[in-house]
């Protein structure tokens, strides 16, 4: 989700009592990095101030964990917007495509494997780029696409929004078929956005998904674990 450390509507704050609101045990933010300057992405400095915030919020809760993530641009040679001092100090490493669109099937296809190849990332989001009924999805082989988040063991993103819903449930099955873990996130910009999650939740059901398929089911100490390991390579 975003919060006004980028392009979103409510602060920090604002959303984790939101998602406290209705249920949860834990969420993610995960504010646009540096290159996406449409989004307010934040320079180097701005990203500890947000991880300090973060921190510091989290003192003050009882039962509800805050992570400190960043949705971390993929740039055109499939390198990404941080130097590994900066990711090394977020919870949660969500990388992304948000420009050069038009690149051909295969070079697009190498930028994202080349991302998910990196040690520090966790989770690959909105994996085809399309927005419905404004964007086509790019051109990509999501079958390598996905053999390259199996080996490396990287989750993958199903977009809650209503404008992108990516993946999509056959890819979602596919995806399944393969063992890679599924989150299901708002993308939420603003608390009422908080409820798309509904609508993450039925193409994940259209793809035959359960609860063990999708990481964000776990419990905050499952998940914290699991995002450990992943970082760790074990």
């Amino acid at each position: 989700m975003h919060t006004t450390w980028s392009d979103g509507g409510h602060s920090l704050a604002e959303l984790a009592e939101g998602v406290q609101a209705r249920g949860y045990q834990y969420m993610a933010v995960t504010d646009h990095s540096r290159s996406t300057t449409v989004a307010g992405g934040m320079k180097e400095e701005q990203v500890l101030q947000m991880i300090a915030e973060v921190r510091a919020l989290n003192k003050t809760l009882k039962g509800f964990r805050v992570l400190a993530g960043c949705e971390v641009d993929i740039k055109a040679d499939g390198s990404l917007d941080y130097p590994d001092d900066i990711l090394r100090q977020l919870d949660l490493v969500l990388v992304s495509v948000h420009s050069r669109f038009k690149m051909a099937r295969e070079e697009m296809t190498a930028r994202i494997v080349r991302a998910l190849q990196h040690p520090l990332v966790h989770m690959l989001g909105h994996p085809t780029g399309r927005l419905i009924g404004e964007r086509g999805a790019y051109e990509l082989d999501m079958e390598a696409v996905l053999q390259a988040a199996r080996a490396t063991g990287a989750a993958v993103e199903i977009n809650a929004s209503p404008s992108r819903l990516d993946l999509n449930d056959l890819h979602a099955r596919r995806a399944k078929e393969l063992g890679i873990q599924i989150a299901i996130n708002t993308d939420a910009h603003t608390v009422g956005q908080l409820d798309y999650m509904r609508f993450g939740v039925s193409v994940a059901r259209r793809g035959w998904l359960t609860p063990a398929d999708i990481l964000n089911t776990r419990p905050e100490k499952q998940l914290v674990t699991w995002l450990e390991k992943k970082r760790s390579g074990r």
